[in-house]
């Protein structure tokens, strides 16, 4: 398995780093990508690559830090961008539902790094939350994208909206909440060649371990409940989200 969206710089992993990426090998877990979204976050996955062979990096401006996005951290993501190990532009996009940068400033920086993610032939980690109008419409004008719009949490109307523009789609532990049979329709629709595993660990940790600390371990519940409301065994699904993985991040990862 590959969990294609984490967060291992975040502070929450300071203290067991090591012990989390062994319960994540045990699990089955043969990669992580480490998105960032803000300088610090940038530069401690930059840190942290040289120090861990099964960690990839993404490097990007999150929606939520757009009016702090500068020349300087545009020129450090794009020199980093041809780093061996670094396999994506993100995360970036729109967050209407916080609204913690102005979204006329959100709107340009998602379109900005759109431009930069195809100029440099890099795929792109897509957030998207309360946004999809807006979203699809920076979007769609330069379709196919490769990349992924991850914790994906819109309509089956959307997600094929969004697979029509070549993306693929990930879905965090929400699918495992007892109250999100809607979003759990819509994950079993979604082909199985266009279908990413993510934690986005620290956050949103699957059922049973729902209200704790997420890590990369924990993304084999996700496959699981993935593989029961497809009806297909584990590792059919596990083979097939990886080599998904594999093509769309260019992971020297075999399934």
């Amino acid at each position: 398995m590959i969990d294609t969206h984490c967060h291992l710089e975040f502070p929450d992993f300071v203290d067991d780093r090591d012990a989390v990426l062994e319960r994540a090998r045990a699990a089955g877990v043969t990669a992580m990508i480490c998105v960032g979204g803000e300088r610090p976050r940038n530069h401690l996955i930059a840190d942290l690559l040289p120090a861990y062979p099964q960690l990839y990096g993404a490097y990007g401006v999150h929606p939520h830090w757009a009016n702090a996005a500068t020349a300087e951290d545009e020129q450090w993501i794009v020199a980093h961008l041809r780093d061996a190990r670094v396999v994506a532009l993100g995360e970036i996009g729109l967050d209407y539902h916080y609204d913690f940068s102005p979204r006329e400033i959100q709107r340009r920086i998602f379109a900005r790094y759109l431009a930069l993610a195809r100029e440099h032939g890099t795929p792109v980690i897509i957030h998207s939350r309360a946004a999809f109008a807006d979203t699809f419409d920076l979007l769609k004008d330069a379709a196919p994208w490769r990349g992924v719009v991850h914790c994906f949490s819109y309509s089956l109307a959307e997600a094929e909206a969004f697979l029509g523009l070549g993306l693929h789609l990930s879905f965090c532990g929400q699918i495992t909440f007892p109250k999100c049979d809607a979003l759990r329709d819509v994950a079993r629709a979604v082909p199985l060649d266009r279908l990413l595993l993510e934690t986005d660990a620290p956050f949103l940790a699957p059922v049973p371990q729902r209200g704790k600390r997420n890590e990369p371990a924990w993304v084999a519940l996700i496959a699981d409940q993935h593989a029961t409301l497809r009806g297909i065994a584990r590792a059919a699904l596990d083979q097939a989200t990886t080599s998904n993985a594999c093509a769309l991040f260019g992971l020297p990862v075999q399934a």
